[in-house]
């Protein structure tokens, strides 16, 4: 579990709800049922998914289990941490060469599901390639949540898990995670135009990248590790 100074911890997503869980509503719905209530979700589902905007069910809560099981090589769980029930723990540090972030206040006393994010090893993965996704619900808005989130997200992959390269996709009007993408790093690489059909119109599919070389040119880090790039 990784505590991050802006007031959200990432942790292991757990396949079922937890009984031991008091203090987290994921004592009443799991996990899944959190992230498959996205896709149902008909104002935030375009922004996530190619997948037509009909009711989901059982069927892609397996899918979506599978993948985790096995392509995901870090999936994490983001819930508040309100000030009151945050562990004593100290919280992980800000990536190399940058600020911590201000505290969120959250409106509520107990850790909440905001959100999930990953990183995702294909096969590309022998390449030192990974494909990156955070997804995030609009009380985590506007909060530098998903800026903490991706920055901590990059550090990780580039300086623990020894990736070079990762890769996203973003569609068309989520304005939002662009500019938190664009502002972490992430270089726009191509867009397959009108790509996908939503609310009425098609919009546009943009492919995203960071290498790690435009990663420590980025955050300006001071004595890196020595790597092959």
């Amino acid at each position: 579990m990784f505590e991050l100074p802006c007031g959200v911890r990432l942790r292991a997503f757990r396949p079922s709800a937890s009984s031991s869980s008091a203090t987290s509503n994921t004592s009443i719905i799991s996990d899944i049922d959190n992230i498959i209530g996205i896709y149902n979700d008909p104002t935030l589902a375009p922004l996530v998914t190619q997948r037509l905007l009909v009711p989901r069910g059982g069927k892609l809560k397996d899918e979506f289990q599978k993948a985790i099981d096995n392509d995901a090589e870090m999936f994490c769980i983001i819930e508040s941490m309100p000030v009151s029930s945050s562990s004593t723990s100290s919280p992980a540090p800000a990536p190399t060469g940058q600020s911590p972030a201000r505290r969120v206040a959250w409106d509520h006393d107990t850790p909440r599901f905001v959100g999930f994010t990953a990183l995702w090893a294909g096969a590309e993965r022998a390449h030192r390639h990974s494909s990156f996704s955070l997804v995030l619900l609009p009380e985590a808005h506007g909060k530098g949540v998903g800026t903490a989130v991706t920055r901590f997200m990059l550090d990780h992959a580039f300086v623990h898990l020894n990736t070079h390269r990762i890769s996203l996709s973003a569609f068309e009007g989520n304005d939002i995670a662009l500019t938190v993408y664009r502002k972490c790093g992430f270089i726009d690489e191509g867009r397959l135009r009108k790509a996908y059909w939503v609310g009425g119109q098609w919009k546009d599919y943009i492919n995203m990248g960071i290498l790690i070389e435009d990663w420590i040119e980025k955050e300006q880090v001071a004595g890196a590790p020595v790597r092959s790039t």
